[in-house]
């Protein structure tokens, strides 16, 4: 059963953010994602809310040996990743452990811009199958507060918050190994945590 921000995402109002950006320049991300995988040596990515696929064209770019799969909720999201030829299943944060018992885990699994919709109420239970699916690192590339911040999301509200993820990942035993301001020609305004699994 859905919640009710996956609802909210997976209806019309996720459908216009799809038709927002397909316009990215995800080119602009290959720098970062370039760093990433020298840094970690990851073979194998899954990218929970991935969207249309923006970051998992990035990854293809940089290195298409590494097996890169994305899930969404969205239909019209993972329509356009599918037809970019991208690997993406239709699944939640919250089903990531039928995902990784089918690959066997993944080297990174990332989140862009996805952890500030979870409510929080639903937060540490996402953040638990983040982390079960992973093998070793963690990526959050999200918006960073001191404390957990409410925030008005194109005249709604409970749809956003910005949170300290690094400390939130840390207090379930992952250790930060890298931490920085992402590109801001690439992203909007987020921060970046890079984790490991003990």
């Amino acid at each position: 059963m859905l919640t009710d921000q996956e609802q909210f995402w997976k209806g019309e109002f996720g459908d216009s953010y799809v038709f927002r950006h397909k316009e990215l320049d995800w080119k602009a991300r290959g720098p970062f994602w370039r760093s990433i995988i020298e840094m970690t040596k990851a073979r194998s990515i899954l990218e929970v809310g991935c969207n249309i696929g923006s970051n998992l064209k990035c990854i293809r770019a940089v290195d298409p040996m590494i097996a890169a799969w994305g899930c969404d909720i969205n239909q019209a999201a993972l329509q356009e990743a599918a037809d970019a030829g991208l690997s993406v299943a239709d699944a939640s944060v919250f089903e990531l452990h039928k995902m990784a018992g089918v690959l066997a885990g993944f080297d990174l699994t990332a989140t862009v811009g996805m952890l500030i919709h979870v409510s929080p109420s639903d937060l540490s239970r996402a953040m638990d199958e983040i982390i079960a699916s992973s093998k070793r690192y963690v990526l959050a590339v999200e918006y960073a507060d001191e404390t957990e911040v409410e925030v008005n999301y194109r005249g709604h509200s409970e749809r956003l918050w910005r949170r300290p993820f690094g400390k939130l990942y840390e207090a379930k035993g992952l250790e930060i190994v890298a931490e920085f301001d992402a590109p801001a020609d690439a992203f909007d305004r987020c921060h970046v945590w890079i984790m490991e699994r003990p």
